[in-house]
Formats: structure tokens, C-alpha cells, sequence
């Protein structure tokens, strides 16, 4: 009960975000708290509520799937075990080693991640290296594993921003654009750089979550197509698509890290690599496939996934073999008739020549009757004179 009552207290809360521009006639003003609700005094916050749905969700949706792509589904739980707590842990350690000025003071603040300060970059990153070394173990391909995960990431990227709309934080700087956004925790960051009041900021939060929602799509569209030919493929989509993202978006924060004191913001500068080195992987792969297929060596399909260049060799094979079971019953048929036609031949030999001998035989038997007649008759003429 009490839990309830603080959820009731905490939505009525003054806490706000508004596009006052977005229609014409009006806006839209919403009354939130970086807090979803309390349990006594355990808080539970909206940005790990959604990032723990939005994972339960990804392992749902990767263990429906997994079979389908050749994938051990105790092999998958295996990978996630190892690479969850790693891509956590790559989040904070990212952050906090280009930001590390903020917590020099207070070096166990650190370890307060629910306050905020998490990387993306950080996380792939810190999960990467987990699925290296579990795939090392396993003696399995990473890359295999990698491709077929990594539109999930993108999902969980999607909804993920959204912590960022309660918090009120990876907002732009100011713009005039109709769906400009403020709010009371906006309004105090305005303030603090001498804006002027009112000033709307660029929904940044908004644009990376719609943008990786496209990439999700893309990727599980691209999955199941004809197209994708290789391991890798996938991955080389998102790095295509979130790295050219994330370098233009990254350019509208005001919350950007940067190298030292340089003015070159670490997540652009990383973008724009992992999207030159997407492209360049994208080619390598596509180029490899065909040069495969040119030389007529078999490409390696993946496990369970059935491409059209696959079905139309089961095809043809299929075809092949139908052909050579009906050539094979044509010549059984061919040398049963033979056969028969020889059988039938012998017989008849044979009874020719049984005629045969039975004509010579009747032929001897008259013969020697013709010639026990004749000797009969000489016989009884000799005698007469002598009488």
C-alpha cells in the first residue's frame, strides 16, 4: 500500500516535458519523474525499468529465432550470461574514463550508476569482448554469433533512449524546428548557459531512438532475405547505419565527451571510423561471395538459413536426380526386354534344334529299315536255286 501511495505522490510531482510547437494550434505538455514508482525506499527508476524489459524482451525474441539461423539455443544463454554483466560494466567504465574529472573527488561515486552516466560505445564494446572470449572457449565463430545479435542491440537502443526522455538528459542545443522540446530540467541547463528563456533543444533522444528502431527493422528484414550471403552482413549494416547516425546526431548534444581538451567529441570521431570500416566490410564480403561463386567454389551457407542461390541448387539437384532415377528405370526396363527377347531367342533355338534331332533320328530309323528290307530280300533269293 505504501508503495502505491509513493507512486500516486511521485506522478503528481512537478516534473514536465512540453513541445509547445509541434501542432500549430498547440502543444503537447507531459507531466513525468525520472522515478516510475517506490518501494519504501528502494526507487525504481524508468531507465532501468525499460532497459530490463527491453533485454527480457531481445533474449524472447533471439530465442524464438535461434534455431531458425543454426543457432544452439543453450549456446545463445551461454554467450548471454557473460556478455550482459560485461556490456553493463563497459557502459560505466566508458563514461567514466573520458569523464573522469567528475568523479577524481569522490573516486566511489563511480560505482553510482543509477545517477546516470552511461556509454553505448562502452557497452558493445565491454560485450564484444565477452563474446570473443566465450566463442574462444566454445570453438565457435564469433562473427556467427555477433550477426545474428546485433539487431537486437539496435532494439535495445530504441527503447532504451526513451530513460533518456525521463531523465531529461542527451538533449541538443537550441532550435527552432516544430518539435523543439523543454522542461523544468531542460529549462535549468538553458539558464546555465545563457540562453534565452524558452529556448527549445533539439529532441536528440528522439532521433537516435527513431533511427534505431529503422535499424532493427532493416536488419531482421535483411535476416531473413536472399540477399544476405555472409556472416558479417548484418553487423556491417549496423555499423553502416548507426555510425553515419550517430556522427550527425552527436554533433546536436550538449552532453558529448570529448578527447582531453580538444574540442573533437569521442563518439563522432568513433563514428565516423565504425562507419568507414562498416562499408569496407559490407564490400569485403559481398566481393568474397562472388568471387567464390565465380570460381565455382561452394560458398559457405549459414546453418539453417536457406538463400535462393541454396534452393535453386536444391533444386537443380533435385532435378538431377529425379532425371538420373528415371534414366536408370529406362535402362532397367531397356535390358529387362533385352533379356526377355534373349530368353525367347534361346528357346527357340533350343527347339529348333530338338526338331532337328528328332528329324535326323527319324531319318537314321528309316534308313536302316530300307536296308534290313533290301538285305532280307537278298537273302531269300540265294536260297531258291539251291532248292
Amino acid at each position: 500500500m505504501t508503495g502505491i501511495i509513493d507512486s500516486l505522490r511521485l506522478l503528481a510531482e512537478t516534473g514536465y516535458v512540453e513541445f509547445p510547437n509541434i501542432f500549430k494550434d498547440h502543444g503537447i505538455k507531459l507531466n513525468i519523474n525520472d522515478v516510475a514508482f517506490k518501494i519504501g525506499s528502494f526507487e525504481i527508476r524508468w531507465y532501468g525499468l525499460l532497459i530490463s524489459g527491453v533485454v527480457l524482451l531481445s533474449i524472447f525474441l533471439a530465442l524464438r529465432s535461434c534455431k531458425k539461423y543454426g543457432i544452439d539455443p543453450n549456446d545463445l544463454l551461454d554467450y548471454l550470461i557473460f556478455a550482459l554483466p560485461a556490456a553493463i560494466i563497459g557502459l560505466r567504465v566508458y563514461y567514466v574514463a573520458f569523464n573522469f574529472e567528475q568523479y577524481r573527488d569522490n573516486l566511489a561515486s563511480i560505482f553510482y550508476f543509477w545517477e546516470g552516466g552511461l556509454a553505448i560505445y562502452g557497452g558493445i564494446i565491454g560485450g564484444a569482448l565477452a563474446l570473443f572470449i566465450v566463442s574462444r572457449v566454445k570453438k565457435q565463430k564469433m562473427l556467427k554469433i555477433i550477426d545474428f545479435v546485433i539487431g537486437y542491440i539496435a532494439l535495445g537502443q530504441a527503447v532504451g533512449r526513451w530513460g533518456n526522455f525521463f531523465n531529461q538528459e542527451a538533449f541538443g542545443g537550441p532550435t527552432t524546428l516544430p518539435w523543439g522540446m523543454t522542461g523544468d530540467k531542460i529549462d535549468i541547463f538553458v539558464r546555465s548557459q545563457g540562453w534565452d528563456v524558452g529556448t527549445l533543444v533539439h529532441p536528440t533522444f528522439l532521433y537516435e531512438s527513431i533511427w534505431c528502431l529503422i535499424i532493427f527493422i532493416t536488419i531482421m528484414l535483411y535476416r531473413a532475405s536472399r540477399f544476405k550471403k555472409r556472416d558479417g552482413e548484418c553487423l556491417a549494416i549496423y555499423m553502416m547505419m548507426y555510425g553515419l547516425e550517430r556522427m550527425l546526431v552527436e554533433g546536436l548534444r550538449t552532453d558529448s565527451l570529448y578527447i582531453g581538451s580538444t574540442g573533437i567529441r569521442v563518439s563522432q570521431l568513433l563514428s565516423g571510423i565504425i562507419l568507414i570500416v562498416g562499408i569496407a566490410l559490407f564490400i569485403d564480403l559481398k566481393v568474397r561471395y562472388r568471387k567464390a561463386v565465380y570460381e565455382g567454389e561452394e560458398a559457405a551457407p549459414e546453418e539453417g538459413v536457406e538463400t535462393g542461390f541454396d534452393k535453386a541448387k536444391a533444386i537443380m539437384d533435385g532435378e538431377e536426380f529425379v532425371a538420373g532415377a528415371a534414366a536408370a528405370e529406362a535402362g532397367a526396363e531397356a535390358g529387362a526386354e533385352a533379356a526377355a527377347e534373349a530368353k525367347a531367342e534361346a528357346e527357340a533355338a533350343a527347339e529348333g534344334a530338338v526338331d532337328d534331332a528328332v528329324k535326323a533320328t527319324d531319318e537314321v530309323e528309316a534308313s536302316l529299315e530300307s536296308e534290313d528290307v533290301a538285305g532280307a530280300a537278298a537273302s531269300g533269293g540265294a536260297e531258291d536255286p539251291a532248292e
